[in-house]
């Protein structure tokens, strides 16, 4: 094996505030063997430190060949099976996993974090191309946020809450005051614990309830149907494309919608969740974007929302 891991620092064009923190920058890891490629993403959320992904790639190299130890941390998986995965296929992917052939254009939302009310006007003018929005709120305190947001853009709305918010009934108090907006679905509202604020919630909502913190590497596709209208699957969470490809099934199965999401990724990562695009029903394939040094661009060409691959590593 010739293993090497890079870590990069990504630039955000924006101050990129969520529910939970905010940065002007993101690293991740570039893990490589030989000529083959696949990003890492860690996120804090699910206790991925700097320190454990470069520990967990010590523990690689000690091995004797390309494997995946079940107490890594979920991004570093995803790497290591993708790695897998295009040794394995020659970088045929989806030939290999005997999936359609991921060579069309694709939708994707673009983001707005919480922001000033006052910027929202030239965030939207500046990114006045896309035809979808994904927005990130915290609870009912943004609801200013959203009025902002609505006052200048007519196009299509996701709010994503990252588990912001604390009792149905603010939520509750929340979508009646929106109910009248062009909002697309709502993401994982409650904490990813909060199982039974979620089969409270589902029968009362009046937008399709998508499921983001509470899916990593497997769900209970019974019990989501209680609580959720779909699931959104991103790679840096299930541990690879392969297992990406996995959920995505067992969601359809279970006739819940399948949105394909990112964490803040280069093109790399972008590209490899890319190879699943034909399962969805919604795209947030927005990660490069958000960024301003983005160094494999030439896999993705974005236009706008429109998405789609140009060649795979």
């Amino acid at each position: 094996m010739n293993l090497t891991l890079k870590k990069i620092k990504l630039n955000l064009k924006v101050n990129w505030k969520i529910s939970r923190n905010e940065s002007l920058f993101k690293e991740n890891y570039i893990l490589s063997n030989g000529a083959y490629f696949s990003e890492i993403a860690p996120n804090i959320r699910y206790g991925e430190t700097a320190e454990r992904i470069e520990k967990e790639f010590l523990e690689l190299q000690t091995l004797n060949t390309l494997e995946i130890k079940a107490h890594w941390s979920n991004s570093f998986k995803n790497a290591v099976s993708n790695l897998i995965l295009k040794i394995n296929s020659k970088n045929k992917v989806s030939s290999y996993l005997q999936i359609p052939s991921s060579n069309k254009i694709y939708k994707t939302s673009y983001s707005i974090p919480m922001m000033d009310t006052l910027k929202v006007k030239d965030y939207l003018e500046n990114n006045k191309q896309y035809e979808s929005f994904k927005l990130k709120i915290k609870n009912n305190e943004d609801l200013s946020l959203l009025e902002e947001v609505v006052k200048y853009t007519n196009r299509k709305i996701r709010i994503d809450a990252n588990e912001g918010f604390e009792s149905l009934e603010s939520y509750l108090s929340f979508q009646e005051k929106i109910k009248d907006y062009n909002i697309e679905f709502i993401e994982q509202p409650f904490k990813a614990n909060e199982k039974e604020l979620y089969k409270k919630l589902k029968p009362l909502s009046l937008f399709e309830i998508i499921a983001d913190e509470s899916v990593e590497e497997d769900f209970n596709p019974e019990e989501f149907c209680e609580m959720f209208h779909g699931v959104n699957i991103k790679l840096m969470k299930a541990g690879g494309i392969e297992n990406g490809l996995h959920l995505l099934q067992k969601a359809k199965k279970h006739n819940l919608k399948m949105m394909i999401g990112c964490m803040i990724e280069t093109s790399l990562g972008i590209s490899e969740a890319l190879y699943l695009a034909d399962f969805a029903d919604y795209l947030d394939l927005d990660g490069a974007l958000l960024i301003s040094n983005d160094p494999f661009k030439e896999l993705v060409n974005y236009n706008g929302s429109n998405i789609s691959l140009k060649e795979s590593i």
